[in-house]
């Protein structure tokens, strides 16, 4: 019988750490912006409120980030509050996109992968500065 890797149960993966999270959100927000590069380029021009849906999905995913860093308990710094105040920001922008038209949506997501990065080194480095290290920072232990 083989052992299950490191952080399976039962064939199931650990959930993402809100580091993790973070990253992934960057990466939705980089898919999004391509989808709507492609929808702005199309001719004849596609359904003007094509993108709403993955829009309300993106919000929706940046507050359950944003949940996953505010349920951390950090103590608070100028860094990290203002990396709470810019995933809140994400979040309005991102529903906001939904109901705008194609360029203005485009605008409105343009800097969001930054700015999930930027979120996300901000946490990882409050976590490691506070001697949390790789475990907390990953919700993983360090081999």
């Amino acid at each position: 019988m083989t052992t299950p890797p490191e952080g399976f149960l039962f064939g199931v993966a650990a959930p993402p750490t809100p580091v993790e999270r973070l990253l992934l959100l960057a990466d939705q927000y980089v898919q999004h912006n391509d989808m709507l590069d492609r929808l702005l380029r199309a001719h004849p021009p596609s359904e003007p409120n094509a993108h709403a849906a993955c829009a309300q999905r993106l919000a929706s995913a940046t507050r359950i980030a944003l949940k996953a860093v505010t349920d951390g308990r950090l103590f608070r710094s100028p860094d990290l509050s203002n990396a709470v105040v810019r995933l809140e920001q994400l979040a309005f922008l991102s529903s906001a996109s939904a109901d705008q038209q194609l360029p203005m949506a485009r605008s409105l997501t343009a800097v969001a992968p930054e700015a999930a990065m930027g979120c996300a080194n901000t946490l990882a480095y409050e976590i490691r500065r506070r001697g949390g290290g790789r475990q907390q920072a990953t919700g993983r232990s360090t081999p």
